[in-house]
Order: structure tokens, then C-alpha cells, then sequence
């Protein structure tokens, strides 16, 4: 698989990595981050509200911008704005200061329709059945990677240094991941004459369909996990070091899942996908031992794969000249559900 990988999505991948890693010190512990600044549970809801709404805000106007200029600055551009997020919420003294940074760093969605616009263009021979889905999950695969040990080593750093200084090293991580990824290559849609507008993508009835049905399926099975933290600590007593083993559980789940999309047709994959999601969500309530617990947050896993199978479907729906802005839609549709999930 690594042969049809090329040098492009290796640095996306690279620098995917250091993403992912740098935030999965501190994503799990916001929550306990803005309780410790004093912040009520009504309120943190509330934040993480805003912060699902404003990740909704940019991936639209950032897709088109791809389409136009490319999505590689789109991308660096996210992960700049990522980096000064973590640091205003590092540097904040109460939690209203620390949710301004958090907000900000969620702007960094405006990059997703861009990432997957660079690794399908990036892709030889992606309208071989099957080849887009399983370069996606490979080159994507570098974040559920990461995540493996990010969320438990961002406990241990938190339980000895505090969550602030996991935000200082996420801040840093982010800049090396954006200095990473700029070493690759500009790649761009291919120019077509009369480039179709957003009405013509409105017209394209698989990709409604696909994407209603997408942004749908992730509205239902985020509302149980978007409390996930909050509701370990409060209600069973976990520390953040045992919160962050159970998400890096979740991550092996997402890696043990991408071979379910790389070998089954979409539609039997996407099934799969959403039933293990469900048998998750359900384990996470209703299992008290921990071993059940932890393979209730493998299954869980399955959420994050999800993802990778519906931009691959989405994908081959809609033509390369218009995929930021497809993507960019897409994206503003999930942000909308996981902010009514929140």
C-alpha cells in the first residue's frame, strides 16, 4: 500500500502525525481544563456549543478558496491559526480567556475539505475501484497513529504537570507539523472551463443524498460522546490519565477499523462502521468494568473511521474541479450536527 503513497501524502502524513499528536495531549481534557478555571457544567456545554458552531464557519468559504488557489495554503494557513489557538488557551488565566482559544483553534476545520482535496489529488489512478478508499485510509491513518498514545501521555503530563503544559507543547507540536507540511509539493485541481458553481453541486443528487445521510448518521452517534469526559470523571471517578488510556482505545478501534473499509465495498463498510459505533455507545453506559469499558471505546473507534469512508464516497460523486467546495459543504453540515449533539 505504501507504494501507491506518494511523496506529497508521506509529508501530509508526517505532518498529520505531528498534528494529531500535539492535539491529543489536551483535546480529551478541555472540559476538565475549563471546570478547573471554573467554569459550571452548563457553561462548558455551552462552549463547546460555540466551539462545534465556529468549526462550522470557515470549511465552506476555505473549500471554494481551494478550488481556486489550491488546498495546500489553505491547510498551512488552519494549522498556523490551530497553533495560536492552543497557545491563547495556554496562556489563559480564567475560563472565558481559555474558550477564546479554543474557539480559535477550531477554526483550524476550515483545513479538513482542503486535506482530503490534497491526498485525492495526490492519488494516481484514485477512480480505480477501491483506490481512493484505501490510500484515505492509510494517509489518515497517521492520526488514529498518533492518537494511540497522545490522549494517554497528555494524562500523565496533566496529572504531574498540570493541563496548561500539555497546551504549551501542543503549541509548539502544531508549529513543527505546519513547518513539516510545507515541504511538500502545490498541487491543484485541474482548470476547467466554466467551472461549476454551487448550484450545480446542489444538483448533484448523489452527493445530496450522501451528504445529508453522512451528516445525519454523525449527528446520532456524537450526542453520547461528545460528554464522554465529562461524564468518566463526574459521574465514575476517572482520572484524566485513565480518561486518556480509554480514548487512545478508541484509536486503536479506529485503526483496527480501517481495514474493514479498505476490503469491503462502501455501503457494507459504512453499515459495519455505524453498528460497531452504536454497540459503543452503548457499552460506554451500560458496561461498569473496566475491561468492558475498554473494549466499549474501541468500538468507539468506529466514529472516527466513519469519516474516511464517507469523504471517499463523496469523493468519486463530484467532479475534481468542484471537491473543495463539495468537501466544504460536507464539512459545514457535520460541524452544524455536532453542535446540536453538544
Amino acid at each position: 500500500m505504501l507504494t501507491l503513497i506518494s511523496r506529497n501524502n508521506r509529508l501530509f502524513m508526517l505532518g498529520n502525525f505531528l498534528f494529531a499528536l500535539s492535539y491529543g495531549l489536551w483535546m480529551n481534557l478541555r472540559q476538565i481544563h475549563l471546570l478547573d478555571l471554573g467554569a459550571t457544567p452548563g457553561e462548558i456545554g455551552t462552549v463547546f456549543a460555540l466551539v462545534a458552531l465556529a468549526g462550522g464557519l470557515l470549511p465552506l468559504p476555505a473549500g471554494i478558496l481551494s478550488d481556486r488557489i489550491g488546498p495546500k495554503r489553505i491547510i498551512l494557513a488552519a494549522w498556523l491559526v490551530a497553533a495560536a489557538g492552543a497557545l491563547t488557551a495556554a496562556l489563559a488565566p480564567t475560563w472565558p480567556l481559555a474558550s477564546a482559544g479554543y474557539i480559535i483553534f477550531i477554526l483550524c476545520l476550515a483545513a479538513n475539505p482542503a486535506t482530503v482535496s490534497y491526498v485525492l489529488l495526490n492519488t494516481p489512478g484514485r477512480d480505480q475501484p477501491g483506490r481512493a478508499e484505501s490510500v484515505m485510509a492509510t494517509v489518515f491513518g497517521s492520526w488514529p497513529a498518533a492518537m494511540v498514545f497522545a490522549p494517554a501521555l497528555g494524562g500523565l503530563i496533566a496529572t504531574r504537570l498540570g493541563i496548561q503544559a500539555n497546551l504549551w507543547i501542543g503549541a509548539a507540536g502544531l508549529v513543527a507539523a505546519t513547518c513539516v507540511f510545507a515541504l511538500a509539493g502545490d498541487t491543484r485541481p485541474a482548470a476547467a472551463a466554466g467551472r461549476p458553481d454551487g448550484l450545480a453541486l446542489l444538483r448533484n443528487r448523489p452527493y445530496v443524498a450522501l451528504a445529508v445521510y453522512f451528516a445525519a448518521a454523525l449527528l446520532a452517534l456524537s450526542v453520547g460522546y461528545a460528554l464522554a469526559p465529562t461524564y468518566l470523571e463526574n459521574a465514575r471517578g476517572f482520572s484524566p490519565y485513565a480518561i486518556g488510556i480509554l480514548f487512545s482505545l478508541s484509536s486503536v478501534g479506529m485503526l483496527l477499523f480501517r481495514s474493514v473499509i479498505i476490503k469491503f465495498e462502501p455501503r457494507t463498510s459504512f453499515a459495519v462502521l455505524v453498528a460497531a459505533a452504536w454497540l459503543g455507545l452503548l457499552a460506554l453506559w451500560q458496561v461498569r468494568w473496566t475491561i468492558g469499558l475498554g473494549a466499549a471505546f474501541v468500538l468507539l473507534g468506529a466514529i472516527s473511521a466513519t469519516w474516511v469512508a464517507m469523504q471517499a464516497s463523496i469523493g468519486r460523486a463530484v467532479p475534481e474541479p468542484m471537491q473543495g467546495l463539495a468537501f466544504g459543504l460536507t464539512e459545514a453540515l457535520y460541524a452544524g450536527g455536532t453542535a446540536l449533539a453538544s
